[in-house]
């Protein structure tokens, strides 16, 4: 009995020994496992910046939708109105050039009013004195006012009239050795004066004068047409310096 025993108590030592070898072999697999990645508040926070991030992007996404639509509605609004603009334009312009048309055809009416009658006149002048001239185309402005042909019927009275003052004036023509003894008896050849005591000795103002070309101006050329009867007429010449008389001629 005692023998058992002592068999008994080695063969549960000798199995206790293998339990307990066994055990501390598999003790490893039964340890807490180890994290890999990131912690859950992490987690979290990360995701809940990602929501924000993508409700920002969201935000300006439709705010860019809706300024692009306002964009689009008042583009499309100034098209139309510039649409609308052209047309007017190009009705104005439709009329502008009707108005034009017309003008035109007008204007070639008003040019012949009075232009058969001009002519005749003018025609009729080239056998009558200068005097009758004149009357007749005083009648033809009264006839025809508003005629373009009127500044030509003035023109000829301007014309006619000038010639009937030559014609006046002929009667004081002289010759061109009368008009160089007068001048010299007065002594204007020598002694300075004013142009109104030459125009005077002449017997009237002259039909044209010009200055010389200094920058004084000290020279004048005087000229009274038809006043020197040499043969028929010519016109009289005069040149002073300072009212001083440097030369009498006549024109050729």
């Amino acid at each position: 009995m005692k023998r058992f025993s002592i068999s008994f108590l080695l063969i549960f030592l000798v199995l206790g020994c293998d339990e307990q070898k066994s055990f501390q072999e598999e003790e490893p697999l039964s340890t807490v496992p180890t994290k890999d990645g990131i912690d859950l508040d992490e987690h979290n926070r990360i995701v809940e910046a990602e929501k924000l991030r993508v409700t920002d992007l969201q935000i300006k996404l439709n705010r860019l939708i809706e300024e692009s639509s306002n964009r689009s509605m008042r583009d499309e609004e100034t098209i139309k109105e510039l649409e609308a603009k052209v047309v007017a334009l190009n009705n104005a312009l439709s009329e502008s050039r009707t108005q034009i048309s017309q003008s035109k055809s007008t204007l070639k009416e008003i040019k012949k009013i009075g232009s058969r009658e001009y002519k005749d006149i003018f025609e009729r002048t080239k056998n009558l004195g200068h005097q009758q001239a004149i009357l007749l185309y005083e009648d033809f402005l009264d006839q025809f006012p508003e005629s373009p042909i009127s500044s030509k019927a003035r023109s000829r009275i301007k014309y006619h009239s000038a010639e009937i003052m030559v014609l006046e004036n002929r009667e004081g023509a002289r010759t061109l050795r009368v008009w160089d003894t007068k001048l010299k008896g007065e002594g204007l050849f020598a002694r300075k004066v004013s142009d109104d005591v030459l125009f005077n000795l002449i017997g009237r103002k002259p039909d044209s004068s010009k200055r010389g070309s200094s920058s004084e101006y000290r020279e004048r050329t005087h000229l009274w047409r038809d006043y020197v009867l040499d043969g028929g007429y010519h016109d009289l010449i005069i040149e002073t310096t300072d009212g001083k008389v440097d030369r009498v001629y006549r024109a050729e």
